[in-house]
Parts: C-alpha cells; sequence; structure tokens
C-alpha cells in the first residue's frame, strides 16, 4: 500500500528533510522517510494498523512535531501535513451517549519557546483552534481547561466540546490550533 503526502510549514511551503514516521503502541519506529524540495514523502508499506504517524523537522530546536492515529491502510492513502513551533499532542476525541449533538476533543498543546524557556508547564498561554470532522468545519461549543499531570509535573490539556450537525458516525477529525503570535500546530485521528 502507498502512504503518501506533502509537509507544509504554516505558510503553506514545503518543509525539506522533514522526517517523517510510522510507530506501533510502544513508540518505536516502525518506517521512516525523509520529505524531498517539495515537502513529498512517501511510504510502500504492508496494508494493517499503523497506531501512531508523525512528521518533524529541527525536532525541540526549531519545531514540534505532527501527530496522527490510529491509521487503518487498506487502500493507498494521501496524508498531507502542517508543522511549525506548536504541537497538539494526545490528541482523543469521542461522542458522549445520550448527550447533545457533539464531539468531546481532547489534547495537551505545546509551545516550542515555553520548553526552550525550560518551563514546566509548556502549553501556550491562549489558544485559538479549527476543528474539522471529515473535512467539515464544527463549529465549537465550550472549551474547558484541564490539568494533566505528566510525571509530578501539571500540564495544560483542553477538553473542546464541537456540534456535528447530528453526524454520529466520523472518520477523521482534524485539530488546528494557534497562539497569540501566530505559531501554528496540528494534529489528526482517525475512527475505524
Amino acid at each position: 500500500m502507498i502512504l503518501d503526502g506533502y509537509i507544509k510549514d504554516k505558510y503553506n511551503q514545503p518543509v525539506e528533510q522533514a522526517v517523517v514516521e510510522l510507530k506501533n503502541n510502544s513508540f518505536e519506529t516502525l518506517f521512516t522517510a525523509c520529505t524531498d524540495t517539495e515537502g513529498y514523502y512517501r511510504f510502500d508499506i504492508p496494508a494493517g494498523y499503523y497506531p501512531f504517524f508523525f512528521a518533524v523537522k529541527g525536532y525541540k530546536e526549531s519545531g514540534l512535531e505532527y501527530w496522527c492515529q490510529d491509521i487503518v491502510l487498506d487502500e493507498d492513502l494521501q496524508l498531507d501535513a502542517k508543522i511549525d513551533t506548536l504541537e497538539v499532542y494526545g490528541l482523543h476525541c469521542f461522542t458522549v451517549k445520550g448527550a447533545a449533538n457533539g464531539l468531546m476533543v481532547y489534547f495537551r498543546p505545546m509551545a516550542l519557546d515555553k520548553y526552550l524557556k525550560g518551563c514546566q508547564d509548556i502549553a501556550p498561554d491562549d489558544i485559538h483552534l479549527q476543528v474539522t470532522v471529515d473535512g467539515n468545519r464544527c463549529p465549537v461549543v465550550n472549551m474547558n481547561k484541564v490539568i494533566e499531570y505528566a510525571g509530578a509535573h501539571p500540564m495544560t490539556a483542553w477538553l473542546i466540546q464541537v456540534s456535528t450537525d447530528k453526524r454520529e458516525n466520523w472518520h477523521k477529525v482534524d485539530v488546528e490550533i494557534w497562539d497569540e503570535n501566530g505559531n501554528y500546530g496540528a494534529a489528526s485521528v482517525f475512527n475505524n
């Protein structure tokens, strides 16, 4: 099966020499690729389940990662991503049975500038976001700041409720975030 796509920056410019990897549930690397001058990468790999995909250039120095989770590769797939200095980590989506039409979206944002300053909580101070479900932009109903403990350190996470216009089944959710300085991060998750 072919898994390919383009890695770009927040200005939609190709990112050359970005590292793209597929990982198993233990975060062990299964396959690695590197983008060309056009930001293009390509895997020719067996069909199957791939829990984690990430793309990055200059990790912890000039950039953070884009993550995609729960890829079931049963046909060729194009997966494009954008990377910058924010990261949307631990993205999970779920519905609450019997509740209003909507989707709950959980993630922990990270900011490279806070990491480089040695802050314990490396979440951006303020975020703006866009959530799309199967390519359709969804209105944000509510944003709840959550404290998650990573070891002994509290870190800021978000639990977001979005309206999905009565769609109960979804295939892919994309989350994009921006901080007050225009720094960008994104992640995606499939529902198979």
